[in-house]
């Protein structure tokens, strides 16, 4: 067997808060050489301005934001204090899944290509590891976590899923896919259906009350490319998919067997490139997904933006675009606060925060 590599020193993610701004800016502002691109679809004409979102979001009456969270944020990105850098706390190998422990916000879980899943305190103690697979070829991908059952499922890049309470005691571990799940999640209304997504190219539903092997899932959603994510909605009535290519697909849970909304996107696989996952707004029917532009895709134009899109997670038409003209990377992940009002997005090492009361104190 080969030995394990030894881990990289990971950098430390660079912070920066993007707050909203009080006009509305064109691509000609925002870059020189991009040309005015304006959004495709009946009643919509949006431009690459973090203040669309949040006037739109302010109309359907947000509540207030975590001021002092944004504002700890922006004095680190001022200089006026140190990013806290915590030392050895990480997965031995690149972190694949992070969920903070829902009964202990001081704890979270990860999963990594170390080859474990394990639940983790900030003071850099594991306190306890609930997978090990004890050879460098099989690694975990992704994992979720329910309060409601003390549950925990984690994947990995063989196709197994398992399944464990949070005491550690191992319930199941079968083989789900033929290939890599790389993205678990477990309904937040219905946490005894799983969906679980793999580069077979299928994203599968499961009632965890009824497995007893790869034959026994509900239903299977094939798709033509090889699945990123699949996302069930903050009420557990949809389920958002992700592929390596050039499709957003929302799925009814009620409806499973119906064709799905499909919505073109372009955010395309690379091998160096942290997955693109898109992810729902978590108080309104929203699709945030940061985009990759494809030269072959078919509305693709030239000099076009490395935006984030959010779409109507019904219509499936793009409501509003952001871009950073500072920041003009590839933007692979987005993650709302609870509340809706902040958004923190993953483009490589760094990590953008878009605010509006960030914007309002200016």
């Amino acid at each position: 067997m080969a030995p394990r590599k030894r881990p990289e020193t990971q950098k430390t993610p660079e912070v920066v808060v993007r707050p909203k701004t009080r006009r509305s800016r064109s691509p000609r502002e925002l870059e020189p050489e991009a040309k005015k691109l304006c959004v495709k679809g009946p009643g919509s004409s949006r431009r690459f301005d973090s203040g669309c979102l949040w006037a739109g979001l302010a109309s359907l009456q947000v509540p207030p934001s975590y001021t002092s969270i944004v504002r700890a944020l922006h004095h680190h990105k001022l200089g006026k204090a140190a990013w806290p850098s915590l030392q050895q706390i990480g997965a031995g190998g690149s972190v694949t899944g992070l969920k903070f422990n829902p009964l202990d916000t001081n704890q979270f879980f990860t999963s990594s290509m170390e080859g474990t899943t394990r639940l983790q305190d900030f003071k850099g103690n594991t306190l306890r590891v609930f997978t090990s697979s004890d050879t460098c070829n099989i690694w975990f991908c992704s994992l979720d976590v329910s309060a409601r059952s003390r549950m925990v499922v984690t994947g990995d890049n063989v196709g197994h899923v398992i399944l464990l309470n949070m005491d550690g005691r191992e319930l199941w571990n079968l083989r789900m896919h033929k290939k890599k799940v790389t993205h678990v999640a477990l309904n937040p209304c219905c946490d005894w259906l799983l969906a679980t997504a793999s580069v077979d190219q299928t994203v599968k539903i499961w009632d965890l009350r009824q497995v007893k092997g790869k034959s026994s899932c509900l239903h299977s959603l094939l798709h033509s490319h090889p699945v990123n994510a699949a996302c069930f909605s903050p009420d557990g009535a949809q389920l958002l998919t992700t592929d390596q290519k050039s499709e957003l697909r929302v799925y009814s849970a009620s409806q499973w067997d119906c064709p799905p909304s499909l919505i073109p996107h372009p955010h395309r696989h690379f091998q160096h490139l942290t997955p693109i996952k898109a992810t729902w707004h978590p108080r309104y029917n929203l699709i945030v997904v940061g985009r990759y532009p494809d030269p072959n895709f078919k509305s693709c134009t030239p000099h076009e933006l490395r935006t984030i899109d959010v779409f109507d997670g019904s219509s499936g038409k793009m409501m509003y675009q952001l871009y950073d003209p500072e920041s003009s990377g590839i933007i692979s992940l987005n993650e709302f606060n609870p509340m809706g009002d902040t958004l923190a997005s993953l483009m490589g090492y760094h990590i953008l925060i878009w605010s509006q009361e960030a914007g309002m104190r200016k």
